[in-house]
């Protein structure tokens, strides 16, 4: 009798294993990127377009020749416009950033790119926009112009903003739970924080890459990971990839979270990683609720909290 075959180490983790996109939609990628264009509709500055495919990376490329938006940021706003609309069921497909009622008050933590020009030039006085600018400003204070934000300790008041906006920031903040927090503070009900960050689709706990010392400096857990950013040029050091476990942490901050995949061409939106998450705050989250009895109270009058005095009740199926 052969032993048993152990296995030296796991297959690599394909993301089709986990989240399969059809063979449909990878044939049409590749369509688009050998013939080096796409037509199609920009949700940001609101036209018919064309979206250059010249990079096997569409997550940062697919860029429209309008408004020079890219793939991520018109995830970002395709999810903004389905909950401004009431669920992606009631969104249009020509719907773009002018749809948005201009009371919206929305922060969107980046001050540069297409999505921030247009959202600025249509909400005006209602859009606010930040960078981390400088660890020695408070945050509402403001440096060359630039309004510096901390996302773990912002100026905003309670419940006071419709949306926020953050399109690859999550990673770079150090303590990303207590940003998730204070986001939870300052959105009103039913406000929603929308945003994208690399998402390991293999694991499903978070991968922590680097923290603070005692002194407040880095302290590198894994190599150092940068990426590019417009305030410093030698780039903006990754703390956190993500992964399911988020969706949990969401949860427990109170947010109803949700992890949206988008793939939509007609939109430039290619690719294997259209992750956007949508944590919204509620109330009453619906993961609070009681999915197997629902509609109940517990405990029931006269029958205390372990349920004393009265059978469990037997549940088939």
């Amino acid at each position: 009798m052969k032993p048993p075959r152990i296995l030296d180490r796991w297959p690599s983790p394909m993301i089709r294993t986990i989240w399969p996109l059809d063979s449909v939609a990878h044939l049409r990628d590749r369509m688009a990127l050998k013939i080096g264009h796409l037509p199609g509709y920009c949700c940001i500055c609101g036209t018919l377009t064309l979206f250059r495919v010249d990079h096997p990376n569409f997550r940062e490329h697919v860029v429209c020749v309008r408004c020079g938006s890219r793939n991520r940021q018109r995830q970002v706003a395709l999810v903004l416009l389905s909950c401004v609309a009431g669920g992606a069921d009631k969104l249009s497909a020509l719907s773009n950033i002018r749809d948005i009622p201009r009371q919206t008050v929305i922060w969107n933590a980046e001050t540069t790119r297409a999505l921030h020009q247009r959202l600025g030039a249509h909400l005006g006085a209602s859009y606010i926009a930040s960078e981390y600018v400088d660890p020695t400003l408070k945050s509402g204070e403001r440096k060359g112009g630039v309004l510096h934000v901390d996302m773990q300790h912002t100026h905003f008041e309670n419940d006071s903003l419709d949306f926020i906006l953050s399109s690859d920031v999550m990673e770079h903040v150090p303590l990303p739970l207590d940003a998730l927090r204070e986001t939870y503070r300052i959105l009103k009900p039913g406000g929603c924080h929308i945003f994208t960050a690399p998402f390991y689709q293999h694991r499903f706990t978070n991968e922590t890459r680097a923290a603070l010392d005692g002194q407040g400096r880095a302290t590198h857990l894994r190599k150092p990971w940068y990426h590019d950013d417009p305030i410093r040029p030698e780039g903006a050091l990754v703390y956190t990839i993500f992964a399911p476990e988020l969706l949990c942490q969401l949860e427990e901050i109170g947010f109803e979270a949700r992890l949206c995949r988008l793939y939509a061409p007609f939109h430039g939106i290619l690719g294997d990683n259209g992750i956007v998450i949508l944590a919204r705050k509620v109330l009453e989250p619906s993961h609070r609720q009681d999915w197997v009895f629902p509609g109940e109270s517990w405990p029931l009058s006269g029958v205390d909290a372990e349920g004393a005095g009265h059978p469990p009740p037997v549940v088939s199926g």
